[in-house]
């Protein structure tokens, strides 16, 4: 019964097959055209979208990489810009301050710090340091950098106010009130000497006295962070701030033409003063 079944299928079949085969022979050929059409999207047309989407999505890749790669030149660019601009101004204002100075300023570039924060030391280099002499005061647009400590064939080394072993004579810009300004802790400076009795007060800028011979009068060493009065001494205890970040630092000039010379007020010894 099976078997007789699945031949009366199977015939079915064959006779269909011709039939349709039959019709095709005779259909137009606009028809067999759309037929074919239609046969083929329903086969293929999955795969032919998918290979579109491909194309698609490789096309926009593709246009995002060139795009990601403009965009990281131009923000390069832009970078280099801004640096440029930043140089820019600030070579602006060394011009200005060279061109406004009384004093003959040559200008350097440094090259080196030691230690790199806070230094104490900076390393400093010109084609032609044949007017730099030991001691030459060291400037910036600022307030006091420092002095000139040794020369070598291009470079220089300059001793900076946060150096322990360098002394200033100084003066209270305000009250005129006299004192030595040295570095206890290579950070900040302490304005020592002053009695308790004179007026020094938080604010007050403290200033080059040019006393000494080595540092033109008026350049400008720091602000008054604090002035106490300990009870242990005679003596203020006055913290200044340096004027000029040391470790931000880039060009430097150095003052030329000034006769230097050492006195005791420049030379006044470490142990005196820490006694205060």
């Amino acid at each position: 019964m099976a078997r007789k079944s699945a031949e009366s299928i199977g015939f079915s079949t064959w006779i269909i097959t011709i039939v349709v085969a039959v019709l095709l022979a005779i259909s137009p050929q606009s028809f067999k055209d759309g037929l074919s059409s239609i046969v083929r999207d329903s086969l293929f047309g999955p795969f032919l979208w998918i290979d579109k989407q491909y194309d698609i999505l490789r096309d926009n890749f593709s246009r995002y990489l060139k795009l990601y790669s403009e965009l990281g030149k131009t923000k390069m660019e832009l970078q280099v810009l801004r640096e440029a601009k930043v140089e820019n101004e600030r070579l602006r204002k060394l011009l200005d301050f060279q061109q406004r100075s009384d004093f003959r300023l040559i200008l350097c570039e440094i090259i080196g710090a030691n230690p790199p924060h806070f230094p104490s030391e900076l390393i400093i280099a010109r084609s032609s340091l044949e007017d730099i002499s030991k001691n030459c005061p060291v400037v910036s647009p600022e307030g006091l950098v420092g002095q000139i400590s040794s020369i070598s064939k291009g470079t220089a080394i300059v001793k900076t106010i946060l150096n322990p072993s360098i002394r200033i004579s100084a003066i209270d810009q305000r009250s005129r009130v006299k004192g030595i300004v040295y570095s206890k802790d290579g950070r900040t400076l302490i304005f020592a000497q002053v009695p308790k009795d004179e007026d020094i007060i938080a604010g007050d800028r403290i200033v080059t006295s040019g006393l000494g011979g080595i540092y033109p009068k008026g350049i400008l060493i720091g602000k008054v962070v604090s002035a106490l009065n300990p009870p242990e001494t005679m003596f203020k205890r006055i913290i200044v701030e340096p004027a000029v970040e040391m470790d931000k630092l880039e060009e430097v000039f150095v003052v030329v033409g000034l006769r230097a010379q050492e006195t005791p007020e420049d030379t006044v010894s470490a142990a005196k003063i820490k006694s205060h």
